[in-house]
């Protein structure tokens, strides 16, 4: 299970290659669809140990009264305090562990039978969960009582955007304990996302190149080069629909099998190049979203090119 709705899809999105328990999309109720085989109240632990530890609080099926409630019906309570100041918000997404239990104390769900983390982000975290990690800081850990309305639901995407379908995931109360590790903030949109500043370079196509940070490689990438590169990508309104920055690690892409836009802009890098690029839509995905392909309309992207395979 991950805290995710249980709707997404692998988020290498697209970032390729997503660690484990990232649904390039979000995660706190992906965390219920790939539930580690805890979904029928049973975990695949290595040892009676680690399912003691699993075990449900006294408190699983009632919050207490000194809870804090939510308008919408999610109940929380601060087990642990927190020794960070921020709060994840907006695209962030965050490095946590959870447990999670059925309102009758079975095992739902969990990060990790060995206290493993997982990254959630906030786009695509269940609602009751998302309106938790807003509260928290770095080193909190809560207790969340979530209604079944709250504990699942269709989303966007938070690297695509589109609407997730619904699966056949049972709507259930749920109680979950979550201990908020770190946050990742997600990279801020450009601010001349609209209008590219004097000095950038325009191709014949349309595509404006700004470049950011003058690598010091002298090979280019060819159709046939394998590129491993860091990227966020935004819409022309600002909305971010793809990022590595908060995946842990960067994205591989074949050259030749890119949008024409970064198949006309990636072979004009060498190694260690960052840039900055517009590109218009009829050389990304077009003026309407493509399905589950990608957002319409003109797009921005930020790209360090890290290595040439």
């Amino acid at each position: 299970m991950m805290l995710v709705d249980s709707t997404a899809s692998t988020k290498s999105v697209r970032f390729r290659r997503a660690p484990k328990g990232v649904l390039l999309a979000g995660c706190l109720a992906c965390l219920f669809s790939q539930s580690n085989g805890a979904q029928d109240g049973s975990v695949n632990a290595r040892d009676k140990a680690s399912e003691r530890a699993l075990a449900a609080p006294t408190d699983v099926a009632d919050p207490p009264a000194d809870s804090l409630k939510t308008r919408s019906g999610v109940a929380m309570k601060v087990l642990m305090a927190g020794t960070g100041t921020a709060h994840p918000a907006g695209d962030d997404c965050v490095i946590l562990t959870f447990t999670a239990w059925k309102r009758d104390g079975s095992l739902f769900s969990t990060s990790g039978v060995h206290g493993e983390s997982t990254v959630q982000c906030l786009t695509s975290a269940i609602p009751g969960v998302s309106a938790a990690l807003k509260e928290m800081v770095a080193g909190e850990e809560r207790r969340i009582w979530v209604p079944a309305e709250l504990a699942f639901a269709a989303h966007m995407a938070h690297h695509q955007a589109k609407v997730l379908p619904q699966d056949s995931t049972p709507k259930l109360d749920l109680t979950i304990d979550v201990d908020l590790i770190r946050i990742l903030k997600a990279p801020l949109p450009p601010p001349d996302l609209g209008t590219p500043p004097r000095g950038s370079f325009r191709t014949p196509s349309g595509v404006v190149i700004q470049v950011l940070k003058q690598g010091t490689g002298a090979r280019h990438p060819t159709m046939n080069s394998l590129v491993i590169l860091n990227y966020s990508g935004w819409t022309a309104d600002g909305n971010l629909f793809e990022s590595t920055m908060m995946s842990g690690h960067p994205a591989e892409f074949l050259v030749g099998t890119v949008i024409p836009g970064w198949r006309e802009t990636l072979p004009r890098m060498v190694t260690g190049d960052t840039i900055r690029v517009w590109i218009p839509a009829r050389l990304a995905y077009g003026e309407r979203a493509m399905g589950t392909m990608g957002p319409a309309g003109n797009l921005v992207y930020d790209i360090e090119l890290l290595e040439i395979r």
